[in-house]
């Protein structure tokens, strides 16, 4: 098995609106840390299957070419890539690492099924697992989906019309409507995948984070899982809101680039919205197996 100094891979495991790119980015300002947009990799057996059915996600293999500083286009990664299996593409992928430094892939998506968290095993990654409140990861998701449905010329009203949209789901008399419900039945299934998963893996391959506690008081968290990864913590990682990003929407967050720094107030956004008992049994259930705070807690 690899030591800590040897692994070469981190792989970010969460559900989708829970922090993710923040982590990325986060970690993406460690010097030994390469960190390009979801890269979506694992979630196929070879890399025929993953130009077939995930094409636009060939901009973070470029990326991180761009960020080793060593520029390819997608042709090139096609021509070097061609007739590998998803395991032989990240070993040639580590090829272009310096000495000490790491890839991280962080791919929301790779929660979806536990195939795809099984076949990075022979890559003894290391595992973050990255966990938000469920409501959290539904009020966020809800005001995404919004945004997707409207026009560009509404992005000045954008706030005001999210208030009201999240307020219709708040207050529906049977719970959540439709699009929230969803959004908590993936939760519960990708968290289940996810913890199955981990159960498997040594605890000095895997750490815990909370999105929670991640915003509210960064420099502790941050300072813990850079000890997990054996990596120094840099002053540049605690400012990593501050640079602008330009993104792929279908890669990551899409409203990361509006964001100029790291915002507490996303710990509680969906309090003013929602109250735990709209959650099922089976939810809050997994929310206490897991750690996740609930209120009274």
């Amino acid at each position: 098995m690899e030591t800590p100094s040897e692994r070469r891979l981190i792989l970010i495991l969460s559900s989708e609106r829970s922090g993710s790119t923040l982590t990325r980015v986060i970690l993406g300002e460690n010097s030994r840390i390469v960190a390009p947009q979801e890269m979506f990799l694992m979630r196929y057996p070879d890399y025929r299957t993953f130009r077939e059915r995930h094409a636009v996600a060939i901009e973070s293999l470029v990326e991180f070419f761009a960020l080793v500083g060593q520029p390819r286009d997608a042709a090139a990664i096609d021509a070097a890539c061609a007739g590998r299996s998803t395991p032989d593409v990240y070993q040639w992928l580590f090829g272009f690492l310096r000495p000490g430094e790491l890839l991280l892939d962080k791919t929301p998506a790779y929660a979806n099924d536990g195939d795809t968290l099984r076949r990075s095993l022979p890559l003894e990654p290391f595992y973050v697992w990255l966990i938000r409140h469920p409501l959290g990861v539904i009020e966020s998701h809800v005001r995404i989906k919004f945004q997707e449905q409207h026009t560009p010329d509404l992005v000045g009203l954008a706030r005001r019309i999210r208030d009201s949209l999240v307020d219709r789901v708040a207050k529906s008399v049977h719970g959540l409507l439709p699009v929230a419900r969803q959004r908590e039945v993936k939760w519960v299934m990708q968290q289940t995948i996810i913890r199955e998963f981990l159960a498997t893996v040594p605890d000095d391959q895997k750490w815990i984070i909370k999105f929670e506690h991640l915003v509210r008081n960064p420099e502790p968290v941050v300072g813990g899982l850079c000890e997990a990864l054996g990596v120094a913590v840099e002053p540049k990682m605690l400012e990593a809101c501050g640079a602008r990003r330009v993104m792929n929407v279908h890669l990551g967050d899409p409203n990361f680039h509006t964001r100029d720094h790291i915002e507490a107030r996303a710990a509680d956004a969906w309090r003013q919205y929602f109250t735990e008992d709209r959650l099922t049994r089976e939810t809050r259930r997994l929310m206490d197996a897991i750690g996740v705070v609930r209120d009274g807690g």
